[in-house]
């Protein structure tokens, strides 16, 4: 009885931890290459195909299944716990073609001994009088697959994080074989090497994972990191050198202290000021409450409602010093709302209407957020905004990224009768878009309300300026961003690549 319970968690142990790896490579994938869309696909393409591959060979090993299952233990625990950390060191070294390369290879491994696990433990149980009990097996493999796709988003990602999820579940997969060869192999003691050093190697990443995790994220962000934080949502880092505030979500750059108020203060000073009467204001995105800050410089407006999907961003935002400071305590302020929800859900459920929108969301980097640029979702925004409302949205990099930008533009023709681009330039991020949107005409000529005298940066003919592009940026032909087709996703990816080369080559 005592070996049956012991195989049959086996089976259950095998499943959890296999699809552990899986989730735990593709996320990686995703956050260091993109287009989570592609990576997810190719990896679980890989990771079936592989899997048939080990179901096949693993009648070869019949006569000794379960002592070529013990050593498949060792092995599959040793590839995927050191999965991530081995990612994480790909990332600062090498390119994005070698590290998808690299992704293949560590999925397709993980995948080639996950197939030949069943059919092993399917042998097992038949030495150990589970005739006719392939379902038996196949079921608890199913199970624990199960258990492990609600591990992951709901406690391991928030709350383990990539790293250490992936060093646990390895030595879950090696203490398996140890605790099998114990009781099954009579104690060999090679089997028992092997089990002992795999986890060893796993122990001492797990012992120094934190100055291993601090020296790759320095590798990473250069400056000195006073802030690091997974929520369900993102990873949060917050850097700081001398007065340099940095923040970055997912490893993407948001804002830089320096020069921020060149982004916002065109952002929000301009829908502004070209409406007769500013009453209500919804911000998408922006929970770190820069933007709310310029908004509150103008005292017509009543209600400032600033909606981020992530909590994490308001409690930095009203509590963190370093954050309270840039945002001049705007957080805290009266007449701003904080909206813990996701910018979509929000603009379809709510009854509300605004005189301005200000989409500050980030980069289409992922499908979640490329979303937020569609079709629908510019639709969904024209659904709340009062008559002569005006619809305004951050549109990215013009000159390395001018794909998206024109893809964001010429979305935006698709819902509202008027759209007007313009841009301004930041020294963190190059030259930077916005674009105005609205059902009545838009004339930057037209100015009704005059800017306020405290601002750093923007001037009634920085104003003006804003609005005329150089001859060699162009709104260039492109597709229209929908839910069904997220095009803008591989504009973004195809515009990144070709900045990364040109930067990595020197040119200009």
């Amino acid at each position: 009885m005592r070996k049956r319970i012991l195989i049959s968690f086996a089976v259950f142990i095998a499943g959890l931890c296999s699809i552990i790896y899986e989730l735990l490579v593709s996320t990686t994938a995703t956050y260091f290459l993109g287009d989570g869309v592609r990576q997810f696909s190719i990896i679980i393409g890989v990771y079936l195909f592989s899997m048939g591959i080990g179901a096949f060979l693993s009648k070869f090993f019949r006569e000794m299944p379960l002592k070529f299952f013990v050593h498949i233990e060792f092995l599959l625990g040793l590839i995927g716990g050191i999965s991530v950390p081995l990612l994480f060191y790909s990332f600062v070294s090498v390119d994005a073609l070698t590290l998808q390369i690299i992704c293949l290879a560590i999925i397709f491994l993980i995948g080639l001994l996950t197939g030949m696990e069943v059919p092993l433990l399917t042998f097992v149980s038949d030495e150990s009088d589970f005739k006719n009990n392939l379902s038996n097996v196949l079921s608890l493999d199913y199970i624990g697959g199960l258990l492990a796709t609600l591990l992951f988003p709901f406690l391991l990602l928030p709350f383990v994080g990539l790293y250490y999820s992936s060093l646990i579940f390895g030595i879950f997969n090696i203490l398996l074989g140890l605790a099998l060869n114990h009781v099954f192999l009579e104690k060999s003691k090679k089997t028992l090497f092997l089990g002992l050093l795999s986890i060893t190697v796993l122990l001492v990443l797990v012992i120094f994972g934190g100055q291993l995790l601090k020296a790759w994220d320095h590798a990473i962000y250069k400056n000195p990191i006073v802030l690091n934080e997974q929520t369900p949502y993102q990873k949060i880092v917050v850097t700081k050198k001398q007065e340099d505030l940095r923040l970055y979500l997912n490893r993407v750059i948001q804002f830089s202290s320096a020069d921020e108020y060149r982004y916002h203060e065109p952002l929000v000073h301009v829908p502004i000021s070209l409406h007769a009467q500013p009453k209500t204001v919804l911000i998408l995105g922006g929970g770190e409450n820069l933007a709310s800050r310029e908004v509150l410089k103008h005292e017509l407006v009543a209600a400032i409602d600033v909606v981020d999907i992530d909590s994490t961003m308001f409690h930095l935002a009203k509590t963190d010093p370093n954050f309270v400071k840039v945002n001049d305590g705007a957080a805290k302020n009266k007449r701003v709302h904080l909206i813990a929800e996701d910018a979509f859900t929000f603009l379809h459920r709510i009854d509300k209407k605004y005189d301005i929108i200000i989409a500050d969301l980030p980069d289409p980097t992922n499908e979640a957020i490329a979303r937020l640029y569609s079709k629908q979702f510019f639709l969904l925004a024209k659904q709340k905004l009062n008559k002569n409302g005006l619809f305004v949205t951050q549109s990215g990099e013009i000159y390395f990224s001018n794909s998206v930008f024109s893809c964001i533009n010429n979305t935006l023709t698709e819902v509202y009768k008027h759209v007007k681009p313009y841009h301004t330039y930041i020294p963190s991020f190059g030259d930077w878009g916005f674009i105005i949107a609205s059902d009545i005409p838009v004339d930057e000529q037209d100015v009704k309300r005059a800017l306020p005298d405290n601002l750093k940066f923007l001037t009634e003919s920085q104003f003006q300026m804003a609005f005329e592009f150089p001859k060699d940026i162009q709104i260039a032909e492109t597709k229209i961003n929908t839910l069904d087709s997220p095009i803008i996703l591989n504009y973004f990816l195809d515009d990144w690549n070709k900045w990364k080369t040109d930067l990595q080559s020197g040119t200009k």
